[in-house]
């Protein structure tokens, strides 16, 4: 006999519908449900010499299993809210409303060359059957799989109106089973007992599978091992199979590429064979326009493949050579960014702050199973961040074998661009400057009259300025692209305006007693007291000369990344910036600063100035800041000791 069994909570809580585990896939359901379904299904490969094929295809049904039962359930439930959680109400209304129609809308999520739910016939504990129906938070998973949380199950809740599914199965030992699931809320039942809130359609109160297949949807019959999850009430919109379709493009083209993943959207197949011309096809929109240039790194012979290197660590921690590889391309109005995936191949986020000049696109492969595990450890529930203080065996040792990976991308974007960087580079404006030699030679046809003048001599004086900063900047017009590069400053770019023997005069390199490189440094002799005080403020701090280099991150949001490198190690110290303008330089305000190395700690932020701790004299000043500025701008700065 089959039936719906809700267990009691027997003291323990009581669950309204609110559901943290759904709440992690709330914000985009179908794309959630796309990715985790994709994922999961790619983790149980039978064959993988075959591509695993995923078929997402809507059906009305007219009759679900145990539909009079889980409908007593809700009105069940209703009575125990009736005064309690209003989104409960307003959930079990709607559930009770869908449940008297004769013909409800599902959709069938069915995949093929896979294993099935193994352990469905015994129940084991840890079987990736218990795992998936009966476990919570839990995941049995292979090192380099995708899924690692065990969160990944609850997106196809998400997509119930009636938050009920179904599974049915086919493994690989040909044990076939199904079982319904209800996740719902807690309610009193007729014995007066109130229930956990998840419920089971079973043939036992032990809420074990029932050992046959489940024939929900009338024109489907499963011949061959795999897993179709039904979901009840589907309530996704009208343009559902558009965003299932993007998603896929989106998270999955890799592994469609390589033909280990085929996926039908209610009748419209993505493969290996239309992936590009899909791809290629999408509207040019930013996001469309990276994914394209993605897309291309995996057909562009012009695609450079650079391998991991072997890495040891401590505890016999190793990876082989290869265990990675780097693809990139370069070209113009690239996103400047990697994408970082890992076995499966899905889109896990996009590694940037790699160059500010080079204009290019990459892909990281992790292929190797040693650093699959470890950075399976690493990864967030969501699959979109790698995190170091996830990896709980050593967050130490993690953070050190993430900063190797970024450091290998980084040095290897460099190496490979850098010549090509160097060697050219747009002069937008210079042929402003430049003669017409047609016009020179007599030859191009009639000349055309004009001023003609010439230059006798050149004569320099020296200016003293009042009190204004030097402009920096010539007169050609920068273009976004120039400013947001790399730039190197020559020592001294701070300049300042007094007598000659406390500042740097216009640029020039200022003494080490300055302790405001920029501005009037003039002493007030004829006041009393001023003299004492203000040579005691200047030998507050030391100016250090510097070499360094900054790019813009993120422009509207005023982010910049700045590399010091002073050329005296520092305990303890300053850094001002300034941005500087055509015709004066003015001071930056901050709003927020951190330094890349977490040994350097900031002390506190004051106006245009950084007060920092270096206890370990690192020569190395790598920081992150960000300013009151929403355009492209030249900036310097200027490093100070405190004496």
């Amino acid at each position: 006999m089959e039936f719906w069994n809700f267990p009691a909570v027997t003291g323990g809580n009581i669950n309204s519908i609110n559901n943290a585990g759904l709440e992690t896939f709330r914000d985009n359901p179908i794309d959630s449900l796309t990715r985790e379904i994709c994922q999961n299904s790619l983790d149980a490969v039978k064959d993988p010499d075959r591509p695993v094929i995923v078929e997402f295809k809507k059906f009305i049904s007219n009759g679900l299993p145990g539909k009079l039962e889980l409908s007593n359930a809700f009105y069940e439930g209703k009575e125990t809210w009736r005064n309690g959680n209003e989104k409960s109400l307003r959930f079990i209304n709607s559930a009770i409303t869908i449940l008297k129609e004769s013909n409800i809308e599902c959709l069938r999520i069915s995949d093929f060359n896979t294993v099935g739910l193994v352990g469905a016939q015994k129940a084991e504990l840890g079987s990736p059957w218990s795992s998936l129906i009966k476990e919570a938070g839990s995941s049995n998973k292979k090192d380099e799989s995708g899924g690692s949380f065990g969160i990944g199950k609850a997106a196809p809740f998400l997509s119930s109106n009636l938050r009920t599914l179904f599974y049915s199965s086919l493994d690989k030992d040909g044990h076939s089973s199904h079982i319904g699931v209800a996740d719902i809320m807690s309610f009193r039942n007729k014995d007066n007992s109130v229930t956990l809130g998840k419920g089971y359609f079973t043939n036992n109160e032990n809420s074990n599978a029932i050992p046959t297949l489940l024939k929900l949807d009338s024109y489907f019959n499963r011949r061959e091992t795999g897993t179709d999850i039904f979901i009840t009430a589907f309530n996704g919109r009208q343009e559902w199979k558009d965003e299932m379709i993007q998603s896929i493009l989106r998270n999955f083209f890799l592994t469609v590429f390589q033909e280990k993943l085929i996926v039908n959207v209610d009748g419209f197949v993505v493969n290996h064979l239309n992936i590009s011309d899909l791809i290629n096809g999408l509207e040019d929109n930013n996001e469309n326009q990276i994914l394209k240039n993605y897309f291309r790194l995996l057909t562009s012979s012009q695609t450079v493949k650079v391998p991991y290197p072997p890495k040891k660590y401590k505890d016999g921690l190793e990876f082989k050579e290869g265990e990675a590889e780097l693809l990139l391309l370069d070209g113009e109005d690239l996103n400047r960014r990697v994408l970082m995936t890992r076995k499966t191949g899905m889109r896990i986020f996009e590694q940037s702050n790699i160059s500010g000049s080079i204009s290019f696109t990459g892909l990281l492969l992790m292929k190797g199973r040693n650093m699959n595990k470890v950075f399976k450890q690493m990864e967030n529930p969501a699959h979109n961040a790698w995190l170091s203080n996830r990896f709980e065996e050593n967050p130490k040792l993690g953070e050190k074998i993430f900063s190797d990976l970024r450091k290998f991308i980084r040095d290897t974007v460099k190496a490979t661009y850098h010549q090509e960087v160097a060697d050219t580079m747009n002069a937008i404006g210079l042929s402003d400057f430049l003669p017409n030699k047609s016009m020179m030679d007599g030859k191009g046809g009639e000349k055309i009259e004009s001023i003609k003048a010439k230059t006798k001599f050149i004569d320099v004086k020296e200016i003293r300025q009042k009190p204004a900063s030097v402009s920096n900047s010539t007169n050609i017009e920068k273009t976004p692209e120039q400013m947001l590069g790399e730039f190197d400053f020559s020592e001294g770019e701070f300049g300042g305006n007094g007598d000659g023997k406390k500042s740097g005069q216009g640029g020039g390199v200022p003494d080490n007693n300055v302790t405001d490189p920029g501005g009037t440094n003039d002493i007030n002799r004829d006041s009393k007291g001023e003299v004492d005080s203000a040579e005691k403020l200047l030998l507050k701090t030391l100016y250090i000369h510097s070499k360094q280099r900054y790019s813009c991150v993120n422009k509207e949001d005023g982010e910049y990344r700045f590399m010091l490198i002073p050329q005296k190690e520092i305990e303890k110290g300053q850094i001002k910036f300034k941005l500087i303008g055509e015709q004066s330089n003015f001071d930056l305000p901050i709003k927020d600063v951190s330094f890349n190395n977490p040994e350097i700690s900031v002390e506190k932020i004051s106006g245009n100035t950084l007060h920092f701790i270096n206890p370990n004299k690192s020569t190395n000043l790598d920081l992150n800041i960000k300013i009151e500025y929403s355009n492209y701008c030249v900036m310097e700065a200027g490093v100070y000791e405190n004496s």
